[in-house]
Formats: C-alpha cells, structure tokens, sequence
C-alpha cells in the first residue's frame, strides 16, 4: 500500500562552485555528508550521491580526494545520514523484473538488534492531467516493507499485499509462532493486533506491525 505526500521543500539545493547538493528521497541524492557502509565491513565518510536505476551505484567524495569513489549497489550495505540509517534493499514482490531493479535505499524505522524490520520507502511519482496531458503534478510515494524473521538476505514485503492480506491473522501468526503467546494474540484478531485487506490506513497497520514487532523482541 502506498502513501502520496507532495514535494514541497524536501530538496535542498546548496549552490557552490563546483556542484550542487540536494536530497529529495533516498535514492535521488547528491553530495550530502554522510557516513557509507559496505558489505565488508568498512565505514567510510564523505559526501553521498546515490544513482538508482539498472547500473546503481553509490558515489562517494572522501575529503582531500579529487576524484570520487564509486561503488556498486553489490558493494553497498547502507549508509546514514542526519541521524538516519538508510539501507539497500530488495523488493519481493513477485515481479520478474531484473533484481537490479527492484534494489532501493529505504530508511530503517526499526533498532539495529529487532528481530522483524520495518522500513519506509519514498519514491517520486509524476501525474500528467490536462486534455493533452501536458501538466504534470509530482509526489512523493511512501510504502511500507517489512523484512521478516525466517528469512536471511535483504528482500523486504510491502505490509499490504498478498504476503499478509487477506487473512492477516493466519500469515502473521505463522511468522511469529516461535512466540506462541503473540501469535495466539495475532491468530484470534486481538485489537492492535490484526489489520484487514481494506479500510485501514498504511499508518493505522504500521501501528499494528509496531506492537508485534516490540511484542516479539521482548519474546524469550
């Protein structure tokens, strides 16, 4: 399920003489100070650009160097910036797309040691109106995926579609049978435990997912 949010001052433009710095969603930003994390293990500083698409990549401006680093999506775990953690993920939804794909930078909502993740993806969305669709109005697309305990990887599942709805209370329980007294909880519809296929709001079952997720971490 998705979330619009319209584009009002999320870019930031800083002129200077070299080039410009703006971040208008995780995965479209340019020369932003921040912290790069890769897959094996090393933590580098310096300013991100981020290009999504077929060939992502993650450049990196390390100070006192002229030329930027550049490092493949394969390469790249996450990276934070302001105090988020911004991480690569992959998006299981059925598609036969390519995997480079359906490969995106998504902010972690959840602490580092959860158990079941949840994480936030925006993304820019255009709409083109008028008789010869030569207006267009863009923004902002917030979905919500999580990243479930029984599997290993990256792939992430958006919280609305068929891999938990329809019949939320079976999936989820099954998920978290490892915790028998939360799963009872999801299996019987117990209120802020269970959310249907229609009529509740993307925030009202991230709520939801939030006491599962601080239920089962608490789990002995």
């Amino acid at each position: 399920m998705k979330t619009y949010l319209p584009v009002i001052a999320t870019m930031i433009i800083l002129a200077s003489c070299k080039s410009a710095a703006w971040f208008e969603t995780p995965n479209d930003l340019s020369n932003i100070n921040g912290t790069l994390y890769l897959v094996n293990g090393e933590n580098l500083q310096g300013k991100l650009s981020v290009d999504d698409g077929w060939n992502g990549n993650v450049r990196l401006y390390v100070p006192g160097e002229k030329k930027a680093r550049k490092y493949p999506f394969h390469d790249v775990k996450g990276y934070q910036l302001r105090g988020d953690y911004y991480e690569l993920k992959e998006i299981k939804d059925g598609s036969s797309f390519s995997r480079n794909f359906r490969l995106h930078f998504m902010r972690r909502l959840t602490p580092e040691n959860s158990r079941i993740h949840l994480y936030e993806y925006l993304d820019k969305e255009t709409t083109h109106t008028g008789y010869r669709r030569d207006r267009s109005v863009t923004s902002l697309e917030k979905t919500y995926y999580i990243q479930l305990p029984s599997e290993n990887g990256d792939g992430v599942w958006d919280i609305g579609l068929s891999r938990f709805v329809p019949n939320f209370d079976d999936k989820m329980s099954k998920l978290v049978s490892d915790c028998p007294v939360l799963a009872q909880k999801i299996a019987n519809k117990e209120k802020g435990y269970f959310y249907p296929q229609i009529g509740y709001s993307d925030e009202s079952r991230v709520d939801i997912l939030w006491n599962i997720i601080n239920e089962y971490n608490k789990c002995q």
